[in-house]
């Protein structure tokens, strides 16, 4: 399954779903949020995020607290981890990074990764989200 990533203020990445991760891939295509608005980071550096609401949550898959440019993770507060806020992300990779949020490193799961053939755009992309802010994002699905 492919994904495309538009951005309001110029350029498009393409994402590949990772086999690893089947049903968190599967939950996020059925819950695409079509319009949205992706902002930087806090905590994890080089990520970019939209922050989503799905009905119900996939569960723990491909898990990881290191993300490599290109990845593409989901994130919501795992059951019996820690206090509940309601945060919950589609992340985008600008660099390699280790995921955390304000109580430590955050457990991910890596479901997706842009084209390597865009990386350089997706770094740029990162790096205008960081020094102008958020900014608008159309998602939809490009292939089955």
């Amino acid at each position: 399954m492919r994904l495309e990533f538009k951005f309001q203020r110029g350029g498009t990445l393409i994402v590949t779903t990772d086999k690893e991760a089947p049903k968190t891939s599967q939950h996020v295509k059925s819950h695409l949020p079509p319009d949205a608005k992706i902002y930087q980071a806090r905590w994890s550096g080089k990520e970019i995020f939209i922050p989503v609401n799905l009905a119900g949550k996939p569960p723990r898959e491909h898990q990881s607290i290191r993300a490599s440019l290109g990845d593409v993770i989901y994130f919501h507060e795992w059951e019996d981890a820690y206090e509940q806020t309601g945060f919950e992300a589609i992340g985008l990779f600008y660099g390699p990074e280790i995921v955390r949020e304000w109580r430590g490193d955050a457990p991910v799961n890596v479901f997706g990764k842009v084209d390597p053939s865009q990386f350089d755009l997706v770094k740029a992309i990162g790096e205008r989200v960081w020094r102008e802010g958020g900014e608008g994002v159309e998602v939809r699905l490009i292939e089955a």
